[in-house]
């Protein structure tokens, strides 16, 4: 079964076929993607993930957004609300946006780059498989999206009384999504899984 390649749209099994520069191969039955040739994609996904950590920290570090009413400005970073809703006693709440908007990213970006970059040094590292699955099992929690959606609602609904200014923390936080993104799209996982099915 290790030249079979099932359809992730329709279940769909066709025979895996080398493609040409960049080709694609299609589903014959929906028209889904089933794979890419992505000449370099480890390097790219390497590069990626490291910009998007850069970008995460900075997020974190520097100021969200700066607060003003009445003569009065206060600086808010990504944690701030996190531990304004845990003193307000929503203790679950505050632990799943944490997890959600800062711990679940960092560690898929993390594995990432546990994984990727040995292998662009040429070797394996060690549970590279169980990373890999574990990675994409997270990928659903790291919902970077849905925090900046409620980050906007928050301000639109704040704007309405009191001036909010952006800072760095919130446009780097706008750039781990992107960068995210473009990692995630870049990423070629027939490559890992065949340097981790070739290092057996």
């Amino acid at each position: 079964m290790s030249g079979l390649v099932a359809c992730e749209y329709c279940d769909l099994l066709h025979e895996e076929r080398r493609l040409g520069y960049r080709g694609k191969a299609l589903c014959t039955r929906c028209g889904g993607i089933l794979y890419r040739e992505e000449p370099h994609s480890l390097e790219r996904v390497l590069a990626l993930n490291l910009g998007a950590l850069v970008l995460l920290i900075l997020a974190n570090v520097m100021p969200f957004m700066t607060f003003s009413l009445e003569g009065q400005a206060q600086e808010n970073h990504v944690i701030s609300g996190v531990i304004l809703i845990w003193l307000g006693g929503s203790h679950a709440l505050a632990a799943l946006i944490l997890f959600t908007s800062i711990a679940a990213p960092l560690i898929r970006i993390g594995a990432s780059l546990y994984v990727t970059l040995p292998m662009v040094l040429g070797r394996v590292p060690p549970a590279a498989a169980q990373v890999t699955r574990f990675d994409a099992w997270l990928g659903p929690w790291a919902m970077l999206e849905v925090y900046m959606l409620a980050v906007i609602a928050s301000v639109v609904k704040l704007a309405q009384m009191a001036s909010i200014h952006l800072d760095v923390g919130a446009f780097a936080f706008v750039a781990v999504i992107l960068v995210s993104t473009m990692a995630s799209s870049a990423r070629d996982p027939r490559e890992i899984w065949k340097r981790i099915e070739a290092a057996r």
